[in-house]
């Protein structure tokens, strides 16, 4: 069974935020994630570009638009 606790690393070691329920002697492996600072500061800010682009639509040409008369005698 797989199981996930977060921690923190801390001065060379591994400080959990609660003590797991396994035996003695347990194989782990431990995976640094990225400061979430710059990583969700990132995010953030394409979001906002993607929320400007969608905000912005799309230019189809607009007004004045053809009357139907004049597309039929094209």
């Amino acid at each position: 069974m797989l199981m996930t606790i977060e921690g923190v690393y801390r001065s060379g070691r591994v400080e959990l935020d609660e003590a797991p329920q396994v035996g003695v002697e347990t194989r782990v492996l431990v995976t640094f994630l990225p400061q979430p600072d710059a990583e969700q500061s990132r995010r953030q800010e394409l979001r906002a570009r993607a929320v400007e682009r969608m905000n912005a639509g799309l230019d189809l040409g607009g007004p004045p638009y053809p009357s139907r008369e004049s597309l039929h005698e094209r």
